[in-house]
């Protein structure tokens, strides 16, 4: 998106154009273009940027659920755990060396 300028000596319609060098109007013609140019890259950095951020946040909310369901899980195993203890009557050895 190139910026509107209020005056720009390159419009045809310009009664001063007669007095700006034709070697100004071509290095202001360049400069436009080079503006231009740089609004195209970061548009493009910009784009890279939000579609980085989309995936980061994917990542963050895969790893909660992750976290959350592994976290479930060992309460389910110490569960039954203490239910195995409770079955036996003393805890689960099983890791005790003899």
């Amino acid at each position: 998106m190139s910026p509107k300028n209020n005056h720009d000596p390159t419009s045809s319609s310009d009664p001063g154009k007669a007095n700006v060098p034709e070697a100004d109007l071509q290095e202001m013609e360049d400069v436009n273009q080079s503006l231009d140019a740089l609004s195209c890259a970061l548009d493009a950095v910009e784009q890279r940027t939000d579609d980085i951020m989309s995936q980061l946040r994917e990542l963050l909310s895969s790893n909660r659920e992750i976290r959350r369901q592994l976290a479930e899980q060992k309460e389910k195993s110490g569960d039954q755990e203490t239910a195995d203890d409770d079955m036996n009557g003393q805890p689960n050895n099983d890791n005790v060396s003899k």
